[in-house]
């Protein structure tokens, strides 16, 4: 591997990502600084305890109701849901209150499908009784399927598609810039071809002058699969550096020449930080307002209302 590889941006953004598991723990600024998680915590919870209030009453009723015990018994299937569900809110609740969405959002959309196979189950036994207790019980059931749904909906939703951005964006604090980081490498992360990055010595033929198949010269050959002699390489192309491409400087640290028109606006859905080894990005928070020039690649040149210039990953923003 080439020297200059080992110290490039990308590969250190990729050991950043290591370091995700060191992070601070439940805040519940995340919960109470976020309308969404705030309203759909709140009601899973009380739909949680009106299920489970009722369910212990109607197995009260049931043990001293001997008709009702032999016709209609209780389905005991019913407390494993509430345990699930139970375990589904806590789970949901540790996730946002850590900061964590995007690390486990996978795994939750997965607990919360199984979930909605379990509370159907439930409403199906419940609902069809005689008994107020269970018609409560089911009542609360049908309110936590309502809120598994949209958390599946949410969680299993991409952070740049629009319905998720909208929620996000009424969220006073979410996603910090550690955890975004490493998302950034999940999600591809820069290329390698970028400026930030120092390109290996390669030569066109017009800058080897002919050299680039000779035979080779002395009895020696050059390298195997090169089409240049072990002795040009040595000698004859150093004498010919490689012409600097249009907008860089010679030397280690080049720098992207801004485009001169932006025509798209974008909005941050998330507050980024650049990388400080990388004078390429930029930083912005969230809800700032920048203008891109080209929206075809995963990071994209903004310009900032300041003036300020440079790329910016495109999972983070959202065009208006």
């Amino acid at each position: 591997m080439p020297s200059y590889s080992l110290s490039s941006p990308s590969l250190q953004k990729m050991d950043n990502s290591r370091m995700y598991g060191q992070r601070k723990g439940i805040q519940m600024s995340n919960i109470l600084g976020d309308p969404f998680a705030l309203a759909t915590l709140s009601i899973s919870t009380l739909a949680w305890f009106i299920t489970f209030v009722s369910c212990i009453i109607g197995r009260i009723q049931q043990n001293g109701d001997d008709d009702l015990a032999k016709n209609d018994p209780f389905p005991t299937f019913v407390w494993w849901s509430c345990i699930y569900c139970l375990c589904l809110i806590t789970g949901v609740f540790v996730v946002i209150g850590s900061d964590a969405v995007h690390t486990y959002h996978v795994a939750v959309t997965g607990y919360l499908a199984a979930g909605i196979v379990l509370v159907s189950s439930s409403i199906n036994q419940l609902l069809y009784s005689n008994s107020g207790a269970r018609e409560a019980a089911s009542a609360g059931f049908i309110l936590l399927a309502m809120v598994i749904v949209i958390w599946t909906f949410y969680f299993g939703s991409n952070p740049s598609s629009t319905p998720r951005a909208f929620l996000d964006s009424f969220a006073l604090a979410k996603e910090s810039t550690t955890i975004h980081r490493s998302t950034m490498n999940a999600y591809g992360g820069r290329p390698e071809t970028s400026n930030s990055v120092q390109p290996p010595q390669m030569y066109t033929s017009a800058q080897l002058n002919g050299f680039e198949n000779p035979s080779p010269v002395g009895g020696i050959a050059g390298p195997r699969g090169s089409a240049v002699p072990q002795s040009y390489t040595n000698s004859g192309m150093q004498q010919q550096p490689p012409q600097s491409k249009p907008g860089h400087s010679p030397g280690n640290d080049t720098e992207v020449v801004p485009p001169t028109e932006y025509p798209y606006r974008a909005k941050a859905i998330y507050s980024y930080e650049a990388n400080p080894d990388d004078a390429n990005e930029i930083s912005f928070s969230k809800h700032e307002i920048l203008e891109v020039s080209d929206v075809s690649g995963r990071w994209w040149q903004a310009r900032k209302e300041s003036g300020e210039t440079g790329i910016a990953p495109s999972n983070y923003l959202i065009l208006l």
